[in-house]
């Protein structure tokens, strides 16, 4: 099952387009001073990655909350962009309780659940989603939606839907190289503690090691550079289990982070430990980070067929789930 959901990425941005322009959201620029994204786990991923991309240009100042409580700035004239897949999150429902409260700009992104019950009842736009997929599978969907709502907002311009066609096409062009890589790679992280960094997308870092977790269910790490120089790398002095590296590389990369890099690089092959260099692929950052999505999400799914395990079973979150609602 989850070798035709990561197969159907692709096809997933392309239909979040069709989806982003049905809802036809309106929002009042003028209104909104700031946005804050709230959405855990894969519903939250999406507005990671749309906080980076805006972050260099972006006039309005933009926040990713990941918790059960809103930033005390939060109030008539935030925009909070509630996005659960499930529609039954209890951090982001009572983010969105919160916002409510402060008279907050809303739009809810989900396939259901309480959170499209409070917009039917409050009377904020609500974007639907398809349902009966796993959260993490949908980043096609949600990423897509929070980039067209940044439009509405004046943030970004329509070019971005151009960008997403584009990189749909890519990555079908690709998908057989990207699965061999995948699986390359897969064999060399096998039976070690990956730790990922990234020069430049913390998003992307973010989004594999929860791939790693959830579908790989395995445990490993991700820091950021220059971050990690000022900690980590003094980390690297005794290794006492087996670990590999991975590393990923756009051409956004700071050319100052690249030399820190290349420091570093030393110091992982002095330990001889298995270090892939994960290198975007495409003419935009938005390409870039589509092929590496990509590509994470198959390393993922060829390193579950390695620990044989099943790549779409959670228990433990449906099992924590249960307990807090005891």
């Amino acid at each position: 099952m989850m070798f035709e959901y990561i197969l159907n990425f692709p096809n997933q941005l392309e239909q979040g387009i069709d989806i982003y322009e049905r809802s036809k959201i309106k929002l009042d620029s003028n209104q909104i001073h700031n946005i804050v994204i709230t959405g855990m786990g894969g519903s939250g991923i999406g507005g990671t990655f749309v906080a980076e991309y805006v972050l260099p240009f972006s006039k309005i100042p933009v926040f990713v909350n990941k918790s059960y409580q809103l930033p005390a700035f939060v109030n008539e004239n935030t925009l909070v962009i509630a996005s659960s897949y499930s529609g039954n999150t209890e951090e982001t429902l009572q983010c969105v309780e919160q916002a409510l409260k402060q008279k907050s700009h809303l739009v809810a992104i989900t396939s259901g659940g309480k959170l499209e019950e409070l917009a039917r009842e409050y009377r904020f736009p609500v974007i639907l989603l398809p349902k009966g997929f796993p959260p993490r599978t949908c980043l096609g969907y949600s990423f897509v939606q929070i980039l067209g709502i940044f439009e509405k907002v004046g943030i970004i311009n329509g070019d971005w839907k151009e960008k997403i066609y584009v990189s749909a096409k890519l990555l079908r062009e690709e998908q057989n190289h990207i699965r061999e890589k995948a699986q390359d790679i897969a064999q060399k992280i096998f039976k070690t503690f990956p730790i990922i960094y990234s020069l430049h997308s913390e998003a992307l870092a973010w989004r594999l090691r929860q791939q790693l977790n959830e579908n790989s269910k395995v445990l490993c790490s991700y820091h950021i550079i220059p971050e990690m120089n000022h900690n980590e790398i003094v980390g690297w002095r005794v290794l006492n289990a087996a670990h590999s590296v991975l590393v990923f590389l756009t051409s956004a990369d700071l050319e100052q982070n690249r030399k820190r890099y290349f420091f570093c690089k030393k110091i992982f092959e002095n330990y001889k430990v298995p270090l892939i260099e994960l290198k975007g692929m495409g003419d935009s950052l938005l390409e870039e980070w589509m092929y590496l999505v990509h590509l994470s999400d198959w390393i993922s799914y060829e390193l579950a067929v390695l620990n044989n395990v099943d790549a779409v079973e959670v228990k433990v979150i449906d099992e924590l789930k249960g307990y807090l609602s005891r």
